[in-house]
């Protein structure tokens, strides 16, 4: 079939349109997450790292919280997309407690908070999040660490139960 000048033209524009499409929503998704909104500040999404032959080497991780509950101790909350291209990719969210050394941070340990795979890639976020490092009611208190949290599922479901989780 042979296409005029004008029809052309047209055909370069109408792909063009659905290229950008196609396109728009991601950007609009990267830079709303990157803005963040009020009630809900903004996550870091760190990108997937590829390899030379471009297979990917790590999954994308966004940091949900982070608290430091003394100069030497440090719990960050992390959700890991899931491997897949499904169109609402799950997630794993995973809480890392650090202890500060002369060489820097050392992680101690990581726990999953719900189910692996059982979060929303796009909506999961910190709903509530507290941590504690001793038990009072005891006498003498006794030392223990203690995260609460609770994780947005979606705009329209709402928050998570409260999960806890003790070392």
């Amino acid at each position: 079939m042979k296409l005029t000048s004008h029809a052309g033209r047209r055909l370069a524009v109408g792909i063009a349109l659905a290229c950008s499409a196609i396109l728009l929503p991601a950007a609009t998704l990267s830079a709303s997450a990157a803005a963040g909104t009020p009630g809900h500040p903004a996550a870091a999404v760190l990108p997937l790292a590829r390899s030379a032959s471009g297979a990917t080497a790590q999954p994308q991780r966004r940091e949900l919280a982070v608290t430091t509950l003394s100069r030497s101790f440090k719990i960050v909350l992390t959700a890991t997309r899931s491997p897949g291209t499904a169109p609402a990719p799950a997630a794993t969210v995973t809480a890392a407690v650090f202890r500060h050394t002369p060489h820097g941070w050392k992680l101690i340990a990581t726990k999953r908070i719900g189910k692996a795979d059982g979060w929303f890639w796009y909506s999961v976020g910190v709903c509530s999040f507290a941590v504690t490092r001793f038990v009072p009611a005891t006498d003498p208190p006794l030392t223990s660490n203690t995260i609460k949290a609770s994780l947005l599922i979606t705009p329209a479901l709402g928050c998570s139960k409260t999960y806890t989780t003790r070392w």
